[in-house]
């Protein structure tokens, strides 16, 4: 009897620990931690500031991989180079707020912002496209320059130059030839609304806007408020949640393959046996 107790919990420990179980596990425990980690970074970039608290994401996933990586000690590497990328990669897709309320322009003097406002209309708003200022956009591999951010001032009916300036409009101009809903041509075109801009190029985009009133003789805030132009802030949420999920499935996809690779090798290790 004892025997057969012997063997029975004998099978159960070796099923338990057989290189199909733990790699599930190590599956189902990496997902959750990349998905972990791409929500929290997201929220990190639309919603603090990101320089400080990115880095502390990015760090997060060197526990993570451990944790997720227990039981096969092989997938460590990879782990920790998946879960710590997963992390930051928000900083480069996320530029507007995840949620909001669109405020109508003209029935505010104090121009409001922060976590509950996603946009603004503004029908009898301009862009003072005479007040513009500009400075080269660069990044990826070598750093290399892409294009132009131009920044002028987005002002009300009546305006004028020795009136504060609130609000400045972001555009890219791409080198490419590509064409972005937040290029200058449609600055002044009817319709459109206004997307609050967040996000790792802000303090960039502060400093453009700061040397052209310094350039122009405008007075404008220490932080200035950043938008883009966009034919809808529901579509340019829209088009971010689509680009956020383009995002996981690179980590997602990666962590597949690493536990497709482990279970090769596992097999040929038995195989050898």
């Amino acid at each position: 009897m004892r025997s057969s107790l012997s063997s029975s919990n004998d099978a159960r420990a070796s099923s338990a620990a057989s290189p199909s179980s733990t790699l599930f596990g190590c599956l189902r425990a990496g997902t959750a931690a990349i998905l972990f980690q791409l929500t929290l970074g997201t929220l990190v970039v639309a919603y603090t500031p990101v320089v400080p608290w990115i880095a502390l994401v990015f760090l997060l996933g060197l526990p993570l991989a451990i944790s997720v990586t227990r039981a096969r000690a092989g997938l460590f590497m990879p782990a920790v180079a998946i879960m710590t990328l997963t992390g930051v990669s928000p900083a480069f897709v996320v530029d507007a707020p995840l949620w909001g309320r669109t405020v109508n322009l003209r029935l505010v003097d104090d121009i409001p912002a922060g976590v509950g406002v996603a946009g603004y209309a503004a029908p009898r708003w301009r862009v003072a496209t005479d007040f513009a200022g500009e400075a080269r956009m660069s990044g990826g591999r070598g750093n290399e320059s892409y294009g132009t951010r131009r920044l002028a001032p987005l002002v009300g009916d009546g305006w004028r130059p020795e009136f504060p300036v609130e609000v400045w409009v972001a555009g890219e101009v791409r080198d490419s030839g590509r064409i972005l809903t937040s290029h200058p041509q449609f600055w002044n075109e009817p319709g459109g609304e206004y997307v609050r801009f967040v996000g790792i190029a802000v303090s960039g985009a502060q400093i453009i806007a700061r040397d052209a009133a310094t350039k122009f003789g405008l007075k404008t805030l220490d932080e200035p408020l950043i938008v883009t132009r966009a034919p809808s802030i529901s579509g340019a949420l829209a088009d971010q949640y689509q680009a956020i999920a383009r995002t996981a499935a690179v980590p997602l996809l990666g962590w597949v393959f690493c536990i497709l690779v482990a279970a090769g090798c596992s097999k040929r290790r038995e195989r050898g046996r």
